[in-house]
């Protein structure tokens, strides 16, 4: 049939409004990733300390303690995928619009949760990203000063060495 359009069925959006109970978990939810967001930017400050005084154990184990924080995250972002989806939210839907639409007077207080938590994370990525480049900057002088000094031979394409 020419001209008509077959599009596969959307989830509907079944309900008003999200029960007190579940409103309380994301409440929780969200309050707990803040939690996680604020241990990743105290690590991200550490990581810059250490980086800055070329303290290998440290940055080892602030590494340790980034990639444990990331996982909470991660577990916490999907018990509230997980929340989301008991009540046929549809995935489609941004939690602000979920916040909007679901949320009734506590909205205002939600969007703000989520603001600050969505701000912090910038902050975060921000952070880790000049770390990885101070890290980068902090291994290539420590590499030309061992160079000059004799202890180390230049590393070439594929980690060759060059003949001593």
């Amino acid at each position: 049939m020419v001209g008509h359009n077959i599009s596969s069925p959307k989830r509907s959006h079944k309900i008003i409004a999200l029960p007190a109970n579940a409103l309380e978990e994301l409440h929780s939810v969200l309050e707990k990733m803040n939690v996680c967001a604020l241990e990743l930017e105290k690590i991200a400050q550490a990581e810059y300390e250490a980086i800055r005084h070329l303290d290998a154990d440290q940055i080892m184990q602030l590494t340790d303690e980034r990639i444990i924080a990331h996982q909470c995250l991660g577990q916490l972002e999907q018990q509230c995928r997980q929340l989301l989806d008991s009540y046929d939210v549809s995935r489609e839907l941004s939690l602000s619009v979920v916040i909007d639409m679901y949320a009734g007077t506590k909205a205002a207080a939600f969007q703000s949760l989520r603001r600050n938590l969505y701000e912090r994370m910038i902050k975060v990525d921000q952070s880790n990203q000049e770390n990885k480049l101070r890290l980068h900057a902090a291994y290539n002088v420590t590499s030309n000063i061992l160079q000059g000094l004799g202890l180390s031979q230049p590393e070439h394409t594929y980690n060759r060495r060059t003949p001593g």
